[in-house]
């Protein structure tokens, strides 16, 4: 019987994420890197990607070793502390395909501004079922929507636009991260799933945008734009939250 096995017999299920979690800020503790959404302390982030042909593509110094975090949740997440003023007391906060780290960070920030939280996605991950493109909510009723790398994942990415800019407040502010660095003349977009193999080793994966294009997008569906970017951060807390080229 492996040690494993073995551990698996003695210890009790409830305290096994209690130990998991001592044992993962013990091995991995050190000061070079920080994460804002778990408070963890860390030598470096884990690697995260994909390993695999076609798509041979891993990141090191990536992924939260506690709280699974990657760079644009860190990023977001050092927006949305820097601007409290964002959540709005009685109003709705809406986050598509929540984060397991990130998720219930976000949920408790709601509810100590006194804002109503719902989170889903078409897996039921979270609140319940939640189609981006067909969202369960009144015209104008959403303060903060947020979403992170769903847009290129959607066949039609601009019908999830539409539903966004229906569903949000006069006022109110979507934060919308997506892979926008692509580097030919506009956004790289796949047919079909063997199409989305090879360019992207993900069939999940729709497209990769030009920054220009995805702003141009946003725009043609009526959104007023802003990029909080790492460039307006110092250096020190880019490479501290290992914030890579985040937008």
């Amino acid at each position: 019987m492996s040690l494993k096995s073995l551990l698996r017999r003695i210890v009790p299920a409830s305290w096994r994420p209690w130990i998991r979690r001592y044992h993962t800020r013990a091995y991995y503790f050190g000061l070079a890197r920080r994460c804002n959404i778990c408070g963890g302390r860390w030598r470096s982030f884990l690697p995260h990607g994909i390993d695999l042909p076609p798509a041979y593509h891993v990141e090191p110094d990536f992924l939260c070793p506690m709280c699974r975090s990657k760079p644009p949740h860190r990023l977001v997440c050092l927006y949305l502390d820097a601007h409290q003023e964002l959540f709005v007391r009685g109003g709705l906060l809406v986050h598509v395909a929540p984060e397991h780290g990130f998720g219930p960070r976000l949920a408790k920030a709601a509810a100590a501004h006194g804002m109503c939280y719902r989170s889903g996605d078409i897996r039921a991950a979270g609140d319940a079922h939640l189609d981006i493109v067909n969202m369960p909510f009144p015209d104008g009723s959403v303060s903060l929507f947020y979403c992170c790398h769903v847009l290129n994942s959607l066949q039609d990415d601009r019908a999830a636009l539409r539903e966004v800019f229906r569903v949000l407040h006069p006022n109110g502010l979507a934060i919308l991260q997506v892979p926008a660095f692509y580097s030919g003349k506009t956004t790289q977009e796949t047919n079909s799933a063997e199409e989305r193999m090879a360019v992207f080793g993900d069939d999940g994966i729709y497209r990769n945008y030009t920054d220009d294009d995805f702003r141009n997008r946003l725009r043609a569906t009526g959104f007023e734009v802003s990029v909080f970017s790492t460039t307006e951060l110092p250096p020190q807390i880019v490479g501290c939250l290992q914030l890579k080229r985040e937008f």
